[in-house]
Formats: C-alpha cells, sequence, structure tokens
C-alpha cells in the first residue's frame, strides 16, 4: 500500500529505498547477500564457458537491470570480460552502495574467496578495484567502476544504439519478472540483433509473488489467485511484476532467435499451489509450469547449435 501511494510522484526512487532500508532490509547489502549475488555471476561464466564448449572469457557482455549493488558486472569484469555495460531503465546506484560492494570484493580478494570466477583475475582489474574501494572523493559510481571495465548506463535497452554483433554474453538477475510481456520481447530480439556469433544469455528469474518474501502469511504462489483486473491493484509501478511462467519465457525467447539449451528450476509445493483457487489466466497452463518458482534460461544465438552441443550437454539440458 506504501509502495502503490509513492509510485506516482517524483522521488519515488528514493523514497522507495529508504522504505526497503527501514521496512524490508532489502537495500542492507550483507555478506549473505554479496555471496550470492557473486554465485550467480560465477553461474554466467559457467554457462558461457559449457555453450560455448571451452573456458573462455567472453569479450562484451550485457547485463540487463544494474539494480542497487553492482555485484555481477564488478565480476564479470574481474573475471576478464573486457567490457561490462550494465543498463538500468532507472537510476538505483549511489557512491555508498557502489563502495560497499567494492570493500567486499576486496575483503574476498584478501581472503582467496573468489575462485570461483576463474583461475586467474585480471590484476589490473583487482588493483583498480582494491584503489576504487580505498577512495574517499568519488561523487558519482561510475567514476569508481569505469576504472574496472564496467560502463553504467541508464536508458531504455531496446535503444541501446549498440553495433550489431557486438555482445558475446546477455545476462540479468531478478529483471526479467519486471517487466511486461511485449516489450520483453523486444528486449529480446534487441539482445539478438546484438548477439555475436555464437553469443550467450544467461538469465535467472524469479517467478514468485515478490510480496512473500517479507509476508510469511501468504505463499509464493499467492498472486495466481487474482485476475489480472484485481491483480492491478495490487501491482504498483515499483514491485511491478508480470506474474508469466516458465513457458512463457522460454516461447518469448525461443521467437526472439534463441535456442534455449537448458532450463534450470526451482520447484514448489503441489500442495501449496492446489490449496489456491487460480485466477481463470492461470487455469491452462500445466501443473508442471505453474510449480516454477525460480529458473536459470540458458540459450545461444540461433544458428550456433552446433557450438552449444557440448554445452547444453553440460548444463544438463
Amino acid at each position: 500500500m506504501v509502495q502503490g501511494a509513492i509510485a506516482p510522484f517524483p522521488g519515488r526512487e528514493r523514497a522507495n529505498c529508504l522504505l526497503q532500508k527501514h521496512l524490508t532490509g532489502s537495500v542492507v547489502l550483507t555478506q549473505e547477500g554479496f555471496a550470492a549475488k557473486v554465485a550467480q555471476c560465477e553461474h554466467h561464466l559457467r554457462s558461457y564457458c559449457a555453450c560455448r564448449g571451452s573456458d573462455a572469457v567472453p569479450a562484451s557482455v550485457l547485463e540487463l537491470g544494474t539494480g542497487w549493488f553492482p555485484i555481477v558486472p564488478v565480476g564479470l569484469a574481474l573475471a576478464g570480460a573486457e567490457r561490462v555495460i550494465t543498463i538500468d531503465v532507472t537510476s538505483l546506484l549511489d557512491v555508498p552502495r557502489t563502495r560497499r560492494v567494492l570493500e567486499l570484493y576486496a575483503s574476498a580478494l584478501q581472503s582467496g574467496g573468489l575462485t570461483g570466477l576463474g583461475r586467474k583475475l585480471r590484476p589490473e582489474r583487482v588493483d583498480a578495484l582494491i584503489r576504487a574501494a580505498r577512495t574517499g572523493q568519488a561523487r558519482d559510481p561510475r567514476a569508481l567502476l569505469g576504472p574496472l571495465g564496467v560502463d553504467v548506463r541508464i536508458g531504455d535497452v531496446r535503444s541501446s544504439g549498440l553495433p550489431a554483433g557486438s555482445i558475446d554474453l546477455f545476462v540479468s538477475n531478478n529483471t526479467l519478472e519486471h517487466i511486461a510481456p511485449r516489450v520483453l520481447a523486444q528486449i529480446t530480439s534487441e539482445f539478438r540483433r546484438l548477439a555475436a556469433p555464437g553469443a550467450v544469455m544467461d538469465q535467472f528469474v524469479d517467478m514468485s509473488d515478490h510480496y512473500a518474501h517479507f509476508d510469511a502469511a501468504i505463499s509464493e504462489f499467492n498472486y495466481m489467485r487474482y485476475s489480472d483486473r484485481m491483480w492491478r491493484v495490487f501491482n504498483n509501478r515499483l514491485q511491478w511484476q508480470n506474474r508469466l511462467r516458465a513457458s512463457d519465457y522460454r516461447r518469448i525467447i525461443e521467437q526472439a532467435g534463441f535456442d534455449l539449451v537448458s532450463e534450470e528450476r526451482a520447484q514448489g509445493s503441489i500442495e501449496e499451489l492446489r490449496r489456491l483457487e487460480l485466477a481463470p489466466r492461470f487455469r491452462g497452463y500445466a501443473d508442471d509450469d505453474l510449480l516454477v518458482l525460480r529458473c536459470w534460461f540458458t540459450g545461444v544465438a540461433g544458428g550456433s547449435r552446433a557450438s552449444a552441443g557440448k554445452g547444453a550437454a553440460e548444463l544438463g539440458a
């Protein structure tokens, strides 16, 4: 209700940040939260290597949805990606949160806790990160991230302006579920235009009801109870959820010209699902589709299936 009340007004992102910080705690970066995001970064790298059938590092990466903490783009840059572009429609980064990320990376580097990012991190990037973590003068997150090879952009990725065939790896984490289906189809089509030969897409999608993340009284299937008309009452601009299922994402990805080689699914309880009276829009889905709460979608640009054959087997597709 509070998010819905502040969503129409200027300054809503700042107000939402305060709300999330003091009510839900979701913009407080803990050691555990940092480690979880680093693990997602490691997944992106493993998927790329498996799909390409080598231990090569992508030269260019495009991340959709920078969010509050640039953990994934920094990790990819440390691991050797020459250029990491991270783009978001809203500017959520600030200097204190960015420095917090760099400080946690610096600590992990000192303790040897980043082995999953590769056998040999780029030494010049490591040095730049340690210097940036100690910097007290930066006024812009871009000034902290630029020397690491991370290009922060604000805007609509559908109008990226990037050259065709220029991206080797596309990634996102907890982002696609917040995008309308029509827009998501357009974004994925733009990814296909940008895809270099053999390009890989590795996307993590949380298909659960996000309100259940901080309200134990409801299940992660809860939002399937509501008709589209009723859901619009709850589905505020700051926490907008598309309620797509795994088969919907699969169709959008494949129609854009990517060949899916893997879906790694985490499912909920069938008993819990059956306690709900589903809204009409969900009654045509198979139970196995409705049960998926989180999923990794990994694919290669169409026409590159031969290079992905080994990767599909390794990923368990």
